[in-house]
């Protein structure tokens, strides 16, 4: 008879019973199943998530501005204010980006106003003297 698995494991320390190998082979298998270390891991509790606010220094790089262009313009550009201190939002962020986008003109919109919208223009009646 064949001795018990906890023997063999005591006179050889790098044999494996089948539990064992099945346990590796599964880790394994998850390792090259997993596209990346977030998946495998999931989303760990204690890593930070992306900020709800940012402040003017953190903004402008995201939009690409000088921060001195934000805090001119504070006035006319969305944000929230708590106490002294300026935040921006994602959606703050967006507003003020589309709030200065440009684009080409529409096609839609004639470039020269047809004869029937527009009246005819004729001289004012009313002559003007020089001095």
């Amino acid at each position: 008879m064949a001795p018990p698995a906890e023997a063999r494991a005591a006179e050889d320390p790098t044999a494996f019973g089948a539990s064992e190998l099945q346990g590796l082979a599964s880790v394994l298998r998850l390792l090259t199943d997993a596209e990346s270390l977030e998946t495998l891991l999931g989303h760990l509790p204690n890593t930070p998530g992306p900020r709800l606010h940012v402040g003017y220094e953190e903004a402008a790089a995201r939009l690409g501005i000088p921060e001195k262009w934000l805090r001119e313009r504070i006035a006319t550009l969305p944000h929230r204010k708590m106490g002294r201190y300026v935040q921006f939002t994602t959606e703050d962020l967006k507003a003020i980006s589309d709030m200065h986008f440009v684009g080409p003109p529409s096609a839609a919109a004639p470039k020269t106003p047809s004869s029937g919208t527009l009246t005819a223009l004729r001289p004012s009646s009313r002559s003007r003297t020089r001095a």
